[in-house]
């Protein structure tokens, strides 16, 4: 099928009106059947100039519509919205992807937008995986956010953030503080106190978490990837790896704050990774909240990358920050 992405023109408005007339449609939006084509011509306005309308046309048929919509607020300009349709003759046939490649590629290359939002209902698992193979991920749920087929449902809340990349500066023009020298070796248990206070500092507790524990849980496992650096004696860095022969993990780096900057977290990122290598082990993950640009931008400096993935978890343990450690018999 020789299918033509276009932007959406004047004529097509009628051709969009029969379009959402088909029930198929209109089910996966949040538009109502029977609507005249008097509304559709209102909706899709060609002279709004932040509402970019693209179409995928084959043989004189509009086959698939997706509009994208900037924000007018000043202070959301790098924000946009989108929705897209493809008539159910035409799913499966890569209509959507052709017109979620375009749209990417106009985000991205010229109108320089970072965030990228949609909502979709729960259920659309097909528009799911369009979706999250274009690096959407799901931000949350709405709880009975529409009415549709006599019921209420839910839908997610999914976005695309492509961060501003950063212009390197040549080697020579780059300054680094330059520290004392830090030793790293592996945690020995009377480091724990020390390190929990580290992790304290840096903000790497949190309430579903006892440190302790889950020392004690890395401690029996005795893998020698947790490490911890040392200056003058003193804690100022750590790091828990991981390695169960598939992927390795990186759990609680930290520097302590007066020692940030220094370079000391990316020396000790460096031992673990030759420890992980001389382990055979083939690829590195981690987790860092969207929002800590921080430290996205540090460990892309080392040569991580995003991956396409959403992450999940179950807990299995039901524990606190001040929920006490076993003892030992």
């Amino acid at each position: 099928m020789d299918t033509i992405i276009r932007h959406a023109e004047a004529p097509d408005l009628h051709a969009i009106g029969e379009f959402f007339r088909d029930p198929g449609v209109t089910r996966q939006t949040s538009q109502i059947p029977y609507r005249p084509q008097a509304y559709w011509h209102n909706l899709f306005n060609m002279d709004d100039k932040n509402h970019i309308q693209l179409v995928a046309e084959s043989s004189g048929q509009i086959l698939g519509l997706l509009g994208l919509q900037i924000q007018d607020n000043p202070r959301r300009k790098h924000c946009a919205s989108f929705a897209i349709t493809v008539h159910p003759d035409a799913q499966g046939q890569g209509i959507g992807k052709q017109l979620m490649s375009a749209m990417v590629e106009l985000a991205d290359n010229w109108l320089n937008l970072v965030r990228i939002e949609l909502d979709v209902y729960t259920d659309n698992s097909r528009a799911i995986s369009l979706y999250q193979g274009f690096g959407f991920e799901i931000e949350g749920e709405s709880k009975c956010d529409a009415f549709r087929d006599g019921q209420l449902v839910n839908s997610y809340r999914m976005s695309r953030i492509r961060l501003p990349v950063a212009t390197p500066k040549p080697e020579h023009a780059r300054q680094h503080k330059v520290h004392p020298g830090m030793t790293v070796r592996a945690f020995k248990p009377e480091d724990t106190e020390a390190v929990i206070r580290l992790w304290q500092q840096c903000g790497l507790t949190t309430p579903q978490n006892n440190p302790q524990r889950d020392i004690d849980r890395k401690v029996a496992i005795n893998d020698g990837l947790f490490l911890v650096g040392l200056i003058k004696d003193e804690i100022v860095a750590s790091v828990m790896g991981g390695y169960e022969g598939h992927r390795g993990w990186v759990n609680y780096l930290a520097v302590t704050p007066q020692w940030q900057q220094y370079g000391l977290g990316r020396t000790l990122m460096e031992k673990l990774e030759t420890r992980l290598a001389k382990l055979g082990c083939p690829k590195i993950n981690l987790q860092v909240r969207s929002a800590n640009q921080q430290v996205l931008a540090f460990y892309q400096s080392l040569g991580y990358q995003t991956d396409q993935v959403i992450s999940m978890g179950k807990r299995l343990v039901q524990e606190s920050a001040n929920t006490p450690a076993p003892r030992s018999s």
